[in-house]
């Protein structure tokens, strides 16, 4: 979900506080590169423990998801696997660093320097694959979005591909497979490649907009009183293995 006014990420920031502990979810290190294919990949995704991205946060919605997301990492990628039982799935954005969490969407925000959590990548692909990844700099007050040069280095695999122009208002079960490389990461930030007990500060997002039942959930609970993800005081903690 990517709000486009700094008014009003300001106006909820300042009117937002975190409640309660931060959840932790620890990332697995493997020793080889895994194959970028839904499919081939499955048994390795299934010795690895998911979060669930199931947190509503008192936003009004009539349909809830189910989501969750298993990550893991070697020396060059930090590797997501998202499985979702969707319905009212819209997939309309196929331009990279488009408005793809209008479509039904899994996002990744995630700060690399834990005592900086207001300087973080945004990772926003829908269920047809396409990209967006934004860095936002809280303390120089700057946003860009990756180069294309940098997005192809993304590895991805999708169950679902091309538009879905019609609402699928039927369950629909889809998964989406990434690989993000730190060498694109370190383009933008100085965090360089994390290794055992490194900590991020970070959250995970299932989204719609464009359907009949837009709905907003998060991993880590966030407290504002309309759904808005760039909210970084309120990301989760990630620890490297």
């Amino acid at each position: 979900m990517a709000p486009e006014q700094n008014s009003d990420i300001n106006r909820d920031i300042s009117a937002a506080t975190f409640r309660g502990e931060r959840p932790v979810y620890k990332i697995k290190r493997i020793d080889h590169r895994l194959t970028i294919d839904c499919a081939a990949s499955k048994e390795e995704w299934l010795k690895i423990e998911p979060v669930r991205i199931d947190q509503t946060n008192s936003w009004e919605m009539q349909f809830t998801p189910e989501t969750a997301a298993s990550l893991c990492h070697d020396e060059e990628y930090i590797y997501a696997m998202y499985s979702v039982k969707d319905k009212y799935v819209r997939c309309l954005t196929t331009k990279p660093n488009g408005p793809v969490h209008k479509d039904s969407c899994v996002e990744f925000f995630f700060a690399p320097i834990a005592d900086r959590p207001s300087d973080y990548f945004n990772l926003e692909i829908n269920c047809c694959g396409t990209i967006k990844l934004g860095y936002r700099s809280g303390e120089r007050g700057t946003s860009v979005h990756a180069g294309a040069e940098y997005l192809e280095k993304i590895l991805t695999c999708h169950s679902l591909s091309g538009t879905i122009q019609e609402e699928i208002s039927k369950q629909v079960e889809w998964s989406l497979m990434v690989a993000l490389p730190f060498e694109v990461l370190n383009k933008y930030s100085s965090a360089g490649v994390p290794r055992g007990g490194t900590k991020w500060r970070a959250n995970f997002y299932k989204c719609a907009e464009n359907n009949s039942h837009p709905h907003w959930l998060s991993w880590a609970p966030i407290t504002s009183e309309r759904p808005n993800f760039h909210l970084p005081q309120f990301f989760g903690e990630i620890e490297f293995c």
